[in-house]
């Protein structure tokens, strides 16, 4: 889901990411991209178990690869 503001000031700005990061679960993992020369921020929720998924699969792969 996307939602876009133009012409919003400060404190509208602010309200909204507050209100988006409460809305997530506290073990939520973001992903934060600045990009100050064309003006926009970007905040995404990570998948925290597929992370964990594919730290797993990593692992074992490490261990396949040493025996």
């Amino acid at each position: 889901m996307s939602i876009e503001y133009t012409a919003l000031n400060k404190e509208t700005a602010a309200g909204e990411i507050k209100n988006f990061l409460e809305s997530c679960p506290e073990e939520a993992v973001f992903r934060m991209v600045i990009n100050s020369k064309r003006g926009y921020l970007r905040i995404k929720v990570k998948n925290v178990s597929r992370s964990r998924f594919r730290k797993l699969i990593g692992r074992l792969k490490i261990r396949k690869s040493r025996k």
